[in-house]
Formats: C-alpha cells, sequence, structure tokens
C-alpha cells in the first residue's frame, strides 16, 4: 500500500474500529455484571425475607410460608436432618461452611432451565423457649435467569449495531479529515507538476504543515541548484560556441587566402602549419572539455602509486623551457625531494596547465618560481596585469586574452581544480605585488609551508 491517503485511513479506521469493539465489550460487560448483581442481592433480600418467616418449635420447624407468603420463585426449606420441610419445584443445596452465609450459583432447575440459586443456612428464631437447643434451617431459592440472558442479547445487538453505526460514521469523518489534511501535499504536487526547466521559481510554502515545510524546503534548495546547473549549462553552451567558432573561422580564412590564388609551394607549407596549429589549439580545448564532461560525471577513476614528486616537475618543466627562454622568463627552480602517493596520469596534466599557464601569462623578461616541498607544489609567475583570484578556476575565463595569441581558452586552471579534488588535494590562487602565485597541496592535511625567500636560483 503505497498512497499515504490510504495508509492513513486504514491505520485510523482500523484503529476505530478496535477502539469501539473494545468500549462495546465492555460496556457488555461492566452492563452484565451490573445486572447480575442486581439480581443477586433481590436473591439475598428474598432470601432473609423468608428466613424470618421461619420459627423453631422444639426439635422442628414452623414457618408461614402460605400461598400468599411463599416466594414465587422456586424454593425449598430443610431442617437440620437434611429433611426437606417447605418448597416448590426441585432444588439441592450447597455445601455451606458457617450460619449466615449466603451462597450464590449458578445451577439448573429440573426442567432444563438455567437459574441463579442463593442458599443461606441459618438459625430460625425462637420466641417460646430461649434456653432450648438451637437448631439450624437451610434455605435456597432459585430465579430463572431467561429474561436477564434475553435481556443481555438485545443489549448486545444494540451495542453491536450502534458500535458498527459509529465505526462507519468515524471513517467517513476520517476520509474528509485525511482528505482536508493531504490539502497541502496536493497543493505542493501542483505546483512541482509547473516547474519546468525555463521555471525554476521556489515553491509557495507559508500554509504548508510543519511536517512538509521540511520537504518543501529542501525541493526549493533543490531547485535552486537546478537553475544554477541549468545557468551553467546554457553558459558552457555559449561559452563552447564562440571559443570553438573562433578557431574555425581563422581555419577557413586562412584556406580562403590559400586559394585566393596560386603560390609558391613554400606559402602552402607555411599555410599548412598555420591551419595545423589552429586544428591543434581546438583540439586542446575539445580535449579539455571531454576530460572535464567526465569529471563533472565522475566517470575518472583515481590509481594512486607512489611518485617523485620533484623528478615529476622537472620533466615536465624540461617541456617548456625553451618557450620560456624564448619570452626572455628567467626561472627559479627550488625543488626538494619528495615522493607522494597520488595518481601519475593525472597529476602531470595538473603540472603540465600549470607551467603552461605561468609560461603564457608571465610578464615578457618576468620571472617564474617552482617549489616543491613535501606535498606542496607552488608555481608563482610575474603578472602586472590585474588579476581576480576568484575568477581564476572559472571555465572560459582569462585575464587577458590578448596577451596569449588565442592558444589559450580559459580551461587549464578549471581542470586543474577538478583533478586536484579528485586526487584529494586543493588548490589556491594569490595575487600581491605583481605576482601570481598558485598553491596545490596534495593532502588536505598538510602543514607544509613554503618560504619563497629561502628559495635556491
Amino acid at each position: 500500500m503505497r498512497s499515504i491517503r490510504k495508509r492513513l485511513v486504514v491505520g485510523i479506521g482500523a484503529a476505530v474500529a478496535i477502539g469501539f469493539a473494545l468500549a462495546s465489550v465492555l460496556v457488555y460487560v461492566l452492563a452484565r455484571a451490573s445486572l447480575y448483581e442486581q439480581l443477586d442481592r433481590g436473591l439475598r433480600e428474598e432470601a432473609r425475607a423468608v428466613a424470618g418467616l421461619v420459627e423453631q418449635e422444639g426439635d422442628g420447624l414452623d414457618h408461614e410460608l402460605a400461598a400468599d407468603t411463599a416466594p414465587s420463585d422456586p424454593f425449598a426449606l430443610w431442617d437440620e436432618a437434611g429433611r426437606r420441610v417447605a418448597g416448590r419445584g426441585e432444588l439441592r443445596p450447597v455445601v455451606l461452611v458457617a450460619d449466615g452465609v449466603m451462597s450464590i450459583d449458578d445451577v439448573t432447575l429440573s426442567d432444563g432451565e438455567r437459574a441463579r440459586q442463593v442458599t443461606f443456612r441459618f438459625v430460625p428464631r425462637n420466641d417460646e423457649d430461649t434456653a432450648a437447643v438451637r437448631h439450624h434451617a437451610v434455605l435456597a431459592i432459585a430465579r430463572p435467569t431467561a429474561a436477564l440472558e434475553a435481556t443481555l442479547a438485545r443489549l448486545a445487538v444494540i451495542v453491536a449495531i450502534v458500535g458498527g453505526a459509529a465505526t462507519l460514521l468515524c471513517l467517513a469523518m476520517v476520509l474528509v479529515i485525511v482528505r482536508f489534511a493531504l490539502a497541502p501535499v496536493r497543493r505542493v504536487a501542483s505546483a512541482i507538476a509547473e516547474r519546468s526547466e525555463s521555471n525554476l521559481a521556489p515553491l509557495d510554502a507559508s500554509d504548508a504543515p510543519e511536517e512538509l515545510g521540511v520537504v518543501v524546503r529542501r525541493l526549493d534548495e533543490l531547485l535552486r541548484r537546478l537553475d544554477l546547473a541549468f545557468a551553467r549549462e546554457r553558459e558552457l553552451t555559449a561559452d563552447v560556441a564562440h571559443e570553438l567558432r573562433t578557431p574555425l573561422a581563422g581555419l577557413r580564412a586562412t584556406i580562403e587566402v590559400a586559394l585566393d590564388r596560386e603560390r609558391t609551394p613554400e606559402r602552402y607549407r607555411a599555410t599548412l602549419a598555420e591551419c595545423l596549429a589552429i586544428c591543434a589549439s581546438t583540439e586542446r580545448v575539445v580535449e579539455a572539455l571531454l576530460v572535464l564532461a567526465r569529471l563533472d560525471a565522475g566517470s575518472v577513476r583515481v590509481r594512486p602509486e607512489r611518485v617523485r614528486l620533484d623528478e615529476l616537475v622537472r620533466e615536465r618543466w624540461a617541456r617548456f623551457a625553451a618557450r620560456a627562454a624564448e619570452r626572455g622568463v628567467v626561472v627559479e627552480l627550488d625543488v626538494m625531494a619528495s615522493e607522494v602517493t597520488s595518481d601519475l596520469d593525472q597529476l602531470r596534466v595538473v603540472i603540465d596547465n600549470l607551467l603552461d599557464n605561468a609560461v603564457s601569462y608571465c610578464d615578457p623578461g618576468g620571472g617564474i618560481a617552482i617549489v616543491v616541498a613535501g606535498d606542496r607544489l607552488q608555481v608563482t609567475n610575474t603578472a602586472a596585469a590585474v588579476v581576480e583570484p576568484a575568477k581564476l578556476f572559472e571555465r572560459f575565463w582569462r585575464g587577458d586574452a590578448a596577451r596569449t595569441a588565442g592558444i589559450h581558452a580559459g580551461l587549464g586552471l578549471s581542470l586543474c581544480k577538478k583533478l586536484v579534488e579528485l586526487l584529494g588535494g586543493r588548490i589556491s590562487a594569490t595575487h600581491a605585488r605583481g605576482e601570481l602565485a598558485i598553491v596545490v597541496v596534495l593532502s588536505e592535511t598538510s602543514n607544509v609551508v613554503i618560504d619563497r625567500s629561502q628559495s635556491a636560483t
């Protein structure tokens, strides 16, 4: 049963039915006990009244149980020897333990009718000879219970009918109450159904009950995250289209110029080399986007191994040394022996992007400092241009696109951030005194501090 409404109705209905059933049984039991108590009280009073009509004469008993004074119910009077002195109907006495004690029992009369019988052992009065030996007598009076049982049967039927009707009425009320109580849920469901990619406005929880308000607030948080995700998707689509349009337009223009008229083989080779460079730049953008997409989808797996961080940094820097020399950049390497546990392939991508970014954005004739200490890597380059550290790791953001000659799409540092987080580390950037410093910490618990004032050239 997956419906909350059905669960509530069935649960409350079952509880109400059980409650009325228990109440009905309790009413019947109490009514039966009360009626039998009245019957027994009447039998006791009648037994005492009849006992008052019995008198001792010598060794025998005398009584005044004439037709008009005898009980209308079956009764019997026995003397001390057990001889029946008077009575109506066939009754048998029960064993009594003491004088003045009345015993009330359920009996069956000679005609098979069930009855309640009171048995009373007493000492008859003796008005003539107070010095005579006192003898005992036993009196039994029975009263049929057929009428009482019929009354109880009618009471049981009435209680059952009233209880059943009350249960049905309560169930009807429960249906109405549950429907009214679940109205806010239906309103929230309708509001959710109205939401779409273009309409992710928060839900109205002003009239929602406290229990539903928590769900609505969590849904609002989800809607806000979805709105941000859709906004990022739209922005990413626009950025990708813009980034790919530029190299494609350059490639087309270069080919059109080459086909405009006959040129020398050397000119064609130069044009092809230029087209190849544009294709390589576009390929790097596409590859970076694919890696970012896999990172966002969580499909990139880390294969940790022991890595010599200092040797890896020296190896990767060899690929950028010539370009740095062309730009007249002075490089400081302070690489201490260091071994970390990380994914070699992913760490290689991070280092390549950091070094490429430093060489590309360093001021001509400026300096680059690369420091390795423990599990930390810091890459610093002079950057006179205004840099916003908070935006460095955003996709397609570039501080000065003109200075990179169109070879960067603004994806390198964003890719670094994703990969470092995947490796269990953190990355940060600061810009002060004309220098941009990017620090990678491969362990969140690291407390190594890099001090460039003691770095070796």
